[in-house]
């Protein structure tokens, strides 16, 4: 089996992803040239807009698979028209959920006072994208699936001129201030969706499909369990660094807290690729035969088991520069860090192929628990210990061994499965085969 569509598909699909992220850097540079608060109250909104980056995440994600398996049935486009309407839905459902709540969570962490220019308008119109948010997401993930990553990766670089052009149009010129930057989002994710939905068209997408109860219910769990294993590492490393930030015996100069702080950013940028990897193999295998899913592990390991190695070995030794140089950290709780990242990359490489695998047979939910028993209940633990002895050698285990035994976990899960994938949604038939 050849290598180049696999990665040619991934990389495609890692661009998309990194322009993605550009975007928000290109929107906090011109949030704060509006001076007074508006980045910070543009980075705690991006902060508590965690279910909308869940939901966005989660139903790209199950629709791809979905797409996947439908595609060995020849009933493509019947899948595509499902999952819009369904991802549409689950966006209309965020975007009322972050009407009531995004004011409230605003006031709490800003103040009363503080918030106030911030609300209104500017959480009307970021409430407003949310639809086109998660459903453009869910169709550039359709169309990775289908092979056009290619395609995907032009709409992502179009969108950063197009997303700033928009930020100068409505924050100046028309003198819409920050809530100028809300209403760009907006109308630049609702021309994104139009854009994306004629490029679904060549492969048979024509109308929005109601889909059978038995398929709605299929994808409305998928995206559920998935949307907690988003949410599930993002408030584990809050809570961790909650943790970091107690008043221990030995915390009097909060070195401790300023290191980890920095380190957990630092891993954020090392786990991209992995995670990437992991999304791809979800939507990758299901395309293929059963008895095709195995022999696409050779080329991945061929080539990624070395560039994994490679990453690790040089984490490893430069771990100290990197640290004095781009973070202007130094010391053990710095240095121990990166040192256990360093040998917990490996292993996490092995695990964004398994997790890839348990993704593609749609085992959401036992893949959802499993890393969030690690995440929740065994990382901490080590955490608490070497904080009470001030050990960060101890401390730093909990980015070893969690991973280790949930990658343990989910291999074991995989070979109790039956054969043939589970959960799939009768397209046709409009039941759960």
């Amino acid at each position: 089996m050849t290598s180049a569509p696999l990665w040619r598909g991934y990389w495609f699909l890692f661009a998309s992803t990194s322009a993605a992220a550009f975007i928000m850097q290109i929107d906090l540079a011109m949030v704060a040239r509006l001076g007074g608060r508006a980045s910070g109250a543009y980075a705690i909104l991006m902060r508590i807009t965690l279910l909308d980056v869940a939901v966005t995440i989660a139903c790209a994600a199950v629709a791809a698979i979905a797409l996947g398996h439908a595609q060995k049935n020849g009933e493509a486009a019947e899948a595509i028209e499902k999952t819009c309407v369904l991802s549409l839905a689950l966006g209309v459902a965020t975007a009322i959920f972050g009407f009531f709540a995004y004011p409230v969570f605003l006031d709490a962490l800003m103040g009363d006072a503080a918030a106030t220019p911030y609300i209104g308008a500017p959480i009307i119109w970021l409430v407003a994208g949310a639809p086109f948010r998660v459903l453009s997401n869910t169709q550039g993930f359709l169309l990775h699936a289908l092979g056009r990553g290619g395609s995907v990766l032009t709409w992502k670089l179009a969108e950063i001129p197009a997303k700033a052009a928009a930020n100068v149009l409505f924050m100046q010129t028309l003198g819409f201030g920050f809530a100028g930057c809300f209403i760009a989002g907006c109308v630049v994710a609702a021309a994104s969706s139009f854009w994306l939905w004629t490029r679904l068209h060549a492969h048979g997408a024509r109308k929005l499909r109601f889909p059978e109860i038995a398929f709605a219910r299929s994808f409305l769990s998928g995206a559920f369990w998935e949307a907690l294993r988003v949410l599930s590492p993002r408030t584990a490393m809050l809570f961790s660094l909650t943790l970091f930030s107690l008043p221990w015996q030995y915390a009097t100069n909060g070195q401790r807290l300023d290191s980890y702080a920095a380190a957990q950013t630092f891993m954020l940028f090392i786990l991209g690729p992995l995670i990437t990897l992991t999304r791809y193999l979800a939507i990758y295998l299901p395309k293929q035969s059963l008895e095709d899913w195995t022999p696409v592990l050779a080329p991945v390991i061929r080539i990624g088991a070395p560039i994994a190695l490679t990453a690790a070995i040089l984490l490893l030794f430069g771990r100290d520069w990197i640290g004095a140089t781009l973070y202007k950290q130094y010391g053990d709780w710095w240095s121990v860090f990166l040192a256990a990242l360093a040998l917990s990359v490996p292993i996490r490489f092995v695990g964004s192929i398994v997790r890839g695998f348990a993704l593609a047979r749609q085992s959401f939910a036992k893949l959802t628990l499993i890393d969030a028993l690690a995440q929740w209940l065994i990382a901490p633990l080590f955490i608490l210990v070497g904080l009470s002895v001030n050990r960060p050698e101890i401390a730093y285990q909990s980015l070893i061994w969690p991973e280790v035994i949930g990658v343990f976990l989910i291999w074991r899960s995989l070979q109790s499965e039956p054969a043939e994938p589970v959960g799939v949604p009768g397209l046709s038939k409009g039941h759960v085969q």
